[in-house]
């Protein structure tokens, strides 16, 4: 392809000094199409159109979370249009070995499609899936990424599964103490149906497709799955849930100065917020919170309460943001606690949380504040 053939001549190797390339490339392409232009030679051009666009865009933006050991890699690849099928397929680049994924992306099919990963430079070989859904086959690459150099994935084509018959869906649900429930009602796009004495349920009538399941039963939290089902060698597939009860929580936090870790600073504040939770993810209700400052923390980072699994964790929207957990049993009271300094648990998530537990957050690349909050209380709240 002219679009492979251009960037391997030019290999990209730092994208800030080679943008006169990128455009040599782009008027390149204007003149070889000229007056004739074929499919592929349009959606070429039209990928380094959008390629082009990013670059000016990440060059340009005022963005602190561009540290020195991130690289900048963009991937490009070309899907078939798919007739009377999704037009957009789940996208995900994970660590090979390491099990480390970005966040589910859509991507749409029939059109070329250009993204960005900032990734570490020590971690640049990686599994990109694509996955377009049933009747269709994954797609899986191995690649070893390059800081600044386009990574072409090609032209996508999809493997499409032929089977007969159809497959049903079954499993046990339980409570978060590992007790069976009983009565918790199943729906998906097939019907419905209600557990047992044992929390066993079953649906039937399964084809290649994507299943979407729903449990509910009063006073548990609700809870959903996506189950693909892909062939018929399972005529079985299991899907177990496990319903979490509801949290009433109350909490005391600090929050320190923009771009100081200091809580003992004159203008740290600080104060206390009770919230209850009834769904597995909930944004932190910012109308519960009197101080200015952490409501513009939370809302920087999206910060919100998770359940699952009878786990109570805090998470963020947007990474890298670092959280520590102290155990209640720590020597070091809450007041005592100056400072968060380093931390080393960076994720989107904290470790789940127990009454008592004591959790620092630095905002990383994504706020200027840094953060700590007691748990004093976490009741769950029993149907």
């Amino acid at each position: 392809m002219v679009f492979e053939r251009l960037f391997d001549k030019f290999q990209m190797k730092n994208i800030r000094q080679n943008k006169i390339c990128l455009w040599l490339c782009y008027f390149l392409l204007i003149f070889y199409t000229g007056c004739t232009t074929t499919p592929e030679r349009a959606r070429e051009l039209e990928a380094l159109r959008q390629l082009n666009a990013v670059v000016e865009w990440q060059l340009n933006k005022k963005d602190k979370s561009l540290q020195e050991d991130k690289v900048l890699v963009a991937l490009y690849l070309d899907t078939e249009e798919i007739e009377g099928s999704t037009k957009k397929a789940e996208y995900r680049c994970c660590s090979v070995g390491r099990g480390g994924c970005s966040g589910f992306r859509r991507i749409p099919f029939g059109a070329p499609w250009v993204t960005w990963e900032r990734l570490r430079s020590n971690d640049l070989r990686k599994e990109i899936v694509i996955d377009p859904g049933p009747p269709y086959k994954n797609v899986t690459k191995i690649v070893n990424l390059i800081p600044g150099e386009v990574t072409n994935l090609g032209r996508i084509v999809l493997e499409k599964v032929e089977a007969e018959g159809t497959a049903s869906i079954s499993g046990i649900i339980k409570d978060e103490d590992g007790e069976s429930l009983e009565g918790v009602e199943v729906s998906s796009t097939k019907g419905g149906t209600t557990t047992n004495s044992e929390g066993y349920y079953r649906i039937d009538g399964f084809g290649l497709e994507v299943v979407y399941l729903e449990v509910t039963k009063k006073g548990y939290i609700p809870s959903k799955a996506k189950v693909s089902i892909r062939d018929m060698d399972k005529r079985i597939i299991e899907q177990d849930f496990v319903l979490s009860f509801p949290r009433r929580i109350r909490l005391r936090y600090a929050i320190s100065p923009k771009e100081k870790d200091d809580f003992s600073d004159p203008e740290a504040t600080g104060g206390t917020a009770s919230f209850f939770i009834g769904e597995k993810f909930l944004l932190v209700p910012t109308d519960q919170i009197k101080n200015n400052d952490f409501i513009r923390f939370i809302n920087k980072v999206r910060m919100s309460f998770r359940i699952n699994n009878g786990k109570l964790t805090l998470s963020n929207s947007y990474a890298p943001i670092f959280y520590e957990r102290l155990r209640s049993s720590f020597s070091k009271e809450f007041e005592a606690i100056n400072s968060v300094g380093p931390l080393n648990y960076n994720s989107q998530h904290c470790p789940a949380i127990q009454e008592g537990d004591i959790i620092l957050i630095n905002g990383g690349k994504v706020s200027d504040y840094t953060v700590k909050i007691l748990f004093e209380e976490i009741q769950r709240i029993l149907p």
